[in-house]
């Protein structure tokens, strides 16, 4: 049950509101969350208005306000191939129309392959108050702990990297078990980022180059077991799969020249 409802028409509006402790009140974006839980809420505030749904190029840079829909996403022609690809498996229709990106950061677990490409990315996100920016993979180890401010306004990350990622699932309709998501920019720089486990996606390596990608993603999926998957069984093929995903970027470097 929610108390009050509240529908601000600036993101200034929306912090006055936020802030005020005496108030209690839940930033609104699609409403996925909140239809998904049962306990009662204060008061919500709506996002819906605050002009947040915005996507802008900035040189090198793609910044998505966080109430842009996740279908806004896969329609647009400056978001990545395997961005879109990863939002088709990971939400249905419905989903895709109602979830806001912002929503989906904050509630998502490491068996999402959109959040995994996003971290790949180094995406950078703004919280409010204070304009301060934060690291992804700074932030997911303590967003329920330290969150940076009371509203996620925008997700900014890099337009120019190479893209991959694999993964595995049980069915088509089931979440992945494992996923291995790959970012390489022109300078070499290579990121490994694995999911499929635990309530985050990690970052297995981020270095100058991508020689011992394999190694990386073995060793940090060394002790990921669950009721879905062994450790062992994540971390052989995750080494596996990072290998495949350098293979296609190559690939796709090749096709280019």
């Amino acid at each position: 049950m929610i108390e009050k409802y509240f529908r601000p028409q600036s993101v200034d509006e929306a912090l006055d509101l936020l802030t005020d402790s005496k108030n209690g009140l839940t930033p609104l974006g699609g409403g996925t969350i909140i239809s998904r839980q049962r306990h009662d809420y204060q008061g919500v505030v709506d996002l819906q208005e605050t002009g947040l749904d915005q996507i802008k190029i900035q040189g090198q840079r793609i910044q998505v306000g966080a109430m842009v829909r996740l279908n806004d996403l896969v329609g647009h022609p400056d978001i990545h191939p395997e961005i879109q690809r990863a939002i088709m498996i990971d939400a249905s229709e419905n989903i895709r129309n109602m979830a806001s990106l912002g929503g989906w950061l904050v509630s998502s677990t490491g068996r999402s392959i959109t959040s995994s490409l996003l971290l790949a990315l180094d995406t950078s996100l703004t919280w409010e108050p204070g304009n301060n920016r934060v690291r992804m993979g700074n932030w997911l180890p303590l967003r329920e702990i330290e969150p940076p401010g009371v509203l996620m306004t925008e997700a900014e990350w890099w337009l120019r990297p190479h893209l991959a990622f694999e993964y595995v699932a049980r069915s088509p309709k089931d979440k992945p078990i494992l996923i291995v998501a790959v970012a390489q920019w022109g300078s070499g720089r290579t990121r490994v980022v694995l999911g499929g486990y635990g309530k985050m996606p990690i970052v297995a390596m981020d270095g100058t180059e991508d020689l011992g990608a394999d190694v990386a993603c073995r060793d940090a999926y060394s002790e990921a077991s669950d009721e879905w998957a062994t450790a062992q069984y994540r971390s052989d093929v995750a080494a596996k799969l990072a290998l495949r995903c350098l293979e296609r970027i190559d690939a796709i470097k090749e096709s280019e020249v």
